[in-house]
């Protein structure tokens, strides 16, 4: 086999190699964000049904992640401290912040924001503010206690 041959083999397999590298880059960067799991984009938007116009569902969209879920630190009238893994947050509260409680099954139930406690499990959902670290509550939904 000529010397020109072997290179040409070669160059092919770095090119077949460099292919395969980038697909399974792509795909881990894929199932990382993604997950397995996840249903593929609809033209219905999250939950698979398309808008109805209105009010807005009364808790937290099914399937949409929690924008912030941890521990109660401190409470305070409009506000409350959630202890996180990137650190402490503040989530301030307000008179339309709903508050659910997951019972057993994973039903939720209405509850206030007078049953909030200190070291209680959280999942808060709204909107954070300028500062990327307050976060406005539309929703806490008290989960339950760790077995």
């Amino acid at each position: 086999m000529s010397t020109e041959r072997k290179l040409l083999i070669a160059f092919g397999a770095i090119i077949i190699a460099g292919i395969i590298a980038i697909g399974a880059f792509s795909l881990g960067v894929y199932v990382g964000e993604q997950g397995w799991t996840l249903p593929p984009p609809s033209m219905a938007g999250p939950g698979g049904k398309p808008p109805t116009g209105g009010q807005p569902p009364a808790g937290p969209a099914p399937g949409r992640e929690p924008d912030l879920i941890g521990q109660i630190q401190s409470l305070a009238d409009d506000s409350l401290t959630v202890r996180t893994p990137q650190g402490p947050r503040l989530v301030m509260v307000t008179e339309e912040t709903r508050v659910l409680r997951v019972a057993e099954g994973r039903k939720e139930e209405e509850a206030s924001l007078e049953d909030l406690q200190r070291g209680m499990g959280v999942a808060v959902f709204g909107s954070f503010g300028d500062d990327g670290r307050t976060l406005t509550a539309k929703t806490v939904v008290i989960l339950p206690a760790p077995r």
